[in-house]
């Protein structure tokens, strides 16, 4: 299905994924009311904003959790599965010429073709997080690798999330904490 990779690579792409995933989880816990008032800018229905508000950061809690464990397939394939529809999800609303609060976690930000440019990336990143293993084994020097690349990593992200806020239109005040 997929070419094996170095486990450099697929560890690289997992400690990614499994950062962002329990960042946004913790983010909706964090404020659950917030995270419906961002569902129901979307369309979610009344009926279904409960629901979602509990499962989706369970979702990611998951993937965050899969993608550094053996099951680290299962948990790439849940986190691109996510990212695609949280992409799909904000192509919508543009495509209708709106433009909500992404959700995203920290100040609002409203969704933009790069952010659906940007879920699209991270999803193709879960395709290298899911590939097989070249048999190599990781040494102390790889795992340091990795934590020094996520730590580059996560300030590249929070930087880019940056820019797209100072780009974007400011939002209105629809949403306020509670």
């Amino acid at each position: 299905m997929f070419a094996p990779v170095d486990p450099l690579l697929a560890w690289l792409a997992a400690a990614c994924l499994a950062t962002l995933f329990a960042h946004a989880a913790v983010a909706k816990v964090g404020d659950p009311a917030l995270f419906e008032q961002h569902l129901a800018a979307f369309g979610v229905p009344d009926r279904l904003l409960a629901l979602l508000a509990r499962v989706l950061p369970a979702a990611e809690a998951l993937a965050a959790l899969l993608l550094l464990t053996p099951w680290r397939a299962a948990g790439a394939a849940l986190a691109a599965a996510l990212l695609l529809a949280y992409a799909a999800a904000m192509a919508l609303p543009l495509a209708r010429g709106r433009r909500p609060d992404c959700g995203c976690g920290g100040e609002p930000l409203p969704v933009s073709w790069a952010l659906v440019l940007r879920n699209g990336l991270l999803a193709a990143l879960a395709l290298v997080a899911a590939a097989p293993l070249q048999p190599r084994a990781m040494s102390l020097a790889d795992f340091l690798v990795v934590a020094a690349a996520l730590l580059l990593a996560t300030l590249l992200y929070a930087a880019l999330h940056q820019v797209l806020r100072h780009r974007a239109p400011t939002l209105r005040p629809l949403f306020r904490r509670t």
